[in-house]
């Protein structure tokens, strides 16, 4: 797992929050928070601003494996952050109104609802873990948010390597949710899938085992930071 980095300070993050959300956005969060504050005390856990804004739960269930289906093969559910998503995003470049984001350990669903910000034709979460799944539904059925623009998502409650990807032009997300055994399954399956019917992909991986992507064969990064790396397939020659 990535290490957890110390809590950013109030200061860093307003300037954050100002840079993806704007000042007025800004604004909402804060008094959402202040309200927060007035109902639960201030000794409750800060929710997550996303939360804040949007009413959902994405972090509730964070960081417990015993959610997931198999804690031998799986991670804690911990969902990206929305500024890290946003610039992990920034790095495609392609038109996503063909492509299909597909999401392996959705968790509660935050990926699914940010990636509703950009024109894909379909979005899906595939999740191992009941409750994790249901908190997704949940979630999914209370989000609203004016700049979505794909509103096709759904949440499946699927064991990963068993569910069958279609056979199209498609974003795959993997953030950490995969220890090194069964993320090297999901990569085979991946290549399998994208050699037996060739079509455009990305690869977004949040983590520290890019090297199960780059010793699979065909995944070519194409945007890397710290955690995070886009790779395009490109099929090996014969």
């Amino acid at each position: 797992m990535t290490p957890t980095p110390p809590p950013p300070t109030l200061y860093a993050r307003m300037r954050r929050s100002l840079g993806y959300r704007g000042p007025w956005r800004t604004l909402r969060v804060g008094l959402a928070l202040a309200r927060y504050r007035l109902r639960h005390g201030f000794r409750a856990p800060r929710p997550h601003a996303f939360d804040l804004e949007f009413g959902t739960d994405t972090v509730s269930l964070s960081r417990a494996s015993e959610h997931k289906g198999d804690a031998t093969l799986g991670n804690g559910h911990e969902p990206i952050d929305t500024v890290d998503f946003a610039n992990l995003m920034a790095g495609l470049d392609c038109d996503l109104s063909s492509f299909t984001f597909l999401d392996f350990g959705s968790g509660q669903g935050r990926a699914l609802m940010l990636a509703s910000d950009y024109p894909f034709q379909r979005i899906v979460g595939i999740e191992h873990g009941r409750e994790l799944y249901q908190s997704a539904l949940a979630n999914l059925a209370r989000y609203r948010n004016p700049r979505q623009h794909c509103r096709a998502i759904e949440c499946v409650w699927a064991d990963a390597a068993a569910w069958e990807m279609p056979a199209v032009p498609t974003v795959f997300y993997f953030c950490e949710p995969f220890r090194e055994p069964m993320l090297r399954r999901m990569a085979a399956r991946v290549r399998a899938s994208l050699q037996a019917a060739p079509r455009p992909a990305y690869v977004l991986y949040v983590g520290e085992l890019r090297r199960v992507w780059e010793e699979a064969g065909g995944f070519e990064p194409v945007a890397t930071s710290y955690w995070t790396c886009i790779y395009r397939w490109q099929a090996p020659r014969s």
